[in-house]
């Protein structure tokens, strides 16, 4: 924050907090962790963790290096709220996507982020096909269903 920052003004705390996730690495998260957990808007610091984790979600690699960056997360936030689950639901993705076999309940009641997630961006036959028996919406059903024989078809 800059002098002529007002640390009262809400919006320059967003832009600042957003500007942190964006230029800082997972070695500086502890600290931010720290910032977002203190700051006393509590849908702002949501939001802004939100982008954390799917910031991180998507630049490490592995569903194991996910769930090493994501256990002290997990361990500040709780078991529970929208933040645990973000974090549940990636590492159900990571896993899908490294070859894990499909637990079709945890499919079944996954967001709708994570159903669209998976339809749109998964490589696992399986996975689509668990989604277009049980995705939440009509979309997301026919969606894997055409993706799913798109996978399997042959030259593919």
């Amino acid at each position: 924050m800059t002098s002529n920052d007002d640390p009262a003004d809400g919006h320059a705390r967003f832009h600042q907090l957003s500007a942190a996730v964006r230029e800082c690495g997972p070695d500086d998260d502890p600290a931010l962790l720290a910032v977002l957990l203190a700051e006393p808007d509590r849908v702002m610091a949501e939001s802004v963790l939100t982008s954390l984790v799917d910031s991180r979600a998507e630049g490490l690699g592995s569903a194991a290096s996910f769930a090493a960056w994501a256990a002290p997360v997990l361990d500040a936030v709780g078991a529970d709220g929208f933040i645990a689950r973000r974090v549940q639901e990636w590492g159900l993705f990571k896993a899908l996507q490294s070859g894990v076999s499909v637990d079709r309940e945890a499919l079944a009641a996954a967001s709708n982020w994570l159903q669209r997630k998976v339809v749109e961006e998964a490589d696992s036959a399986a996975a689509l096909a668990v989604l277009g028996e049980v995705g939440r919406t009509k979309r997301v059903r026919n969606l894997a269903k055409t993706r799913a024989g798109r996978l399997r078809s042959p030259g593919r």
